[in-house]
């Protein structure tokens, strides 16, 4: 998941290091010539740690400004609850109570850990919220000038595979005081699905949200069977690895060849591989199609740990 704010923000899912898997393509819809009532709105922004560039039609410029405000203030709103890098937040004074009593949490750290959980159990644990530890072994925590030993990566993933998640309502605890969460693989998704249904509260009905490579299309630009994306390849300069109409739906993408730490000549990828400690290496690249947000991040990164489909991609590329 990379260096830049919310990807140092926020943990190992990474979205920002996605920047160039998405991209509008040659005849975005933003340079339609919209007839009627509708009016165009866009908006560039920073939210997450990440540039967000926001794309609507409403009745009138007042109800897409204000409505594009909401949006990005939803974005800003999970970062604040779910960064791993903000002593105030909720998963922080979560990770710092592991091995100690449950704590209450917000709404927003619970529905994710809840999420996470059940995702965890559908990718038989390819998608993992407790990588923290592997993460901070392989230098992305801080920097190091060697890969780790063996009896490091041994110790880093006994920590994320003993870890556990007991939630009960708003009650949460971590029962092992080596765990530590990072929901960057699944945040970003969470947050581009709370946005949404707050465009959709406020009216909204025709939309494009991306978060520096995950996105979701609302609707879809009036007379166009949806929103045109191109999925780049995995290198800088790469040929487009698809193109597609998304229409009420999300695309994410996970990659092992954008945030990385370098050993000598050999170069390590963010996403982990819980069961081997190592970087996941099944697939290059993989974007998941999925209905929602939260589904499309994190089984992305789930297929590109394991390199399997699962249930809930509508449709997958992969390299």
């Amino acid at each position: 998941m990379n260096r830049r704010g919310f990807l140092e923000a926020f943990g190992s899912g990474l979205a920002a290091s996605l920047l160039p898997a998405l991209h509008l393509s040659a005849s975005p819809p933003v340079r339609l010539s919209v007839r009627g009532p509708l009016r165009l709105i866009e908006r560039w922004s920073w939210a997450m740690g990440q540039p967000v560039h926001l794309q609507l039609f409403a009745s009138s410029e007042d109800q897409g400004y204000a409505a594009a405000e909401a949006a990005l203030a939803e974005l800003r709103a999970v970062e604040d609850h779910l960064t791993r890098f903000s002593d105030t937040s909720d998963l922080s004074e979560l990770n710092r109570h592991a091995g100690r009593s449950g704590i209450r949490v917000g709404s927003d750290l619970a529905g994710v850990l809840a999420q996470s959980l059940r995702f965890e159990r559908l990718t038989r644990g390819a998608f993992n919220p407790a990588v923290e530890p592997l993460m901070a072994a392989w230098g992305f925590r801080s920097a190091r000038r060697s890969p780790p030993s063996a009896a490091e990566l041994a110790e880093a993933r006994a920590s994320v595979l003993a870890a556990s998640i007991l939630l009960n309502g708003d009650k949460a605890s971590l029962p092992s005081s080596s765990t530590r969460l990072d929901l960057g693989g699944i945040g970003v998704g969470y947050g581009l699905d709370r946005a949404v249904g707050r465009l959709r509260a406020l009216g909204i009905e025709r939309a494009f949200l991306d978060v520096s490579g995950d996105c979701f299309a609302l609707g879809a630009p009036p007379g166009e069977a949806g929103w045109q994306v191109d999925i780049a390849g995995s290198h800088p300069g790469a040929a487009p690895l698809a193109s597609t109409r998304l229409r009420d739906a999300a695309l994410a993408t996970s990659s092992n060849t954008m945030s990385v730490v370098r050993f000598g000549r050999a170069i390590r990828g963010h996403v982990m591989n819980p069961e081997s400690g190592w970087p996941a290496d099944a697939l290059i690249q993989v974007s998941v199609l999925a209905r929602t947000g939260i589904e499309a991040d994190a089984l992305s990164t789930a297929m590109l740990v394991s390199g399997k489909p699962f249930g809930g991609v509508l449709r997958f590329y992969s390299a």
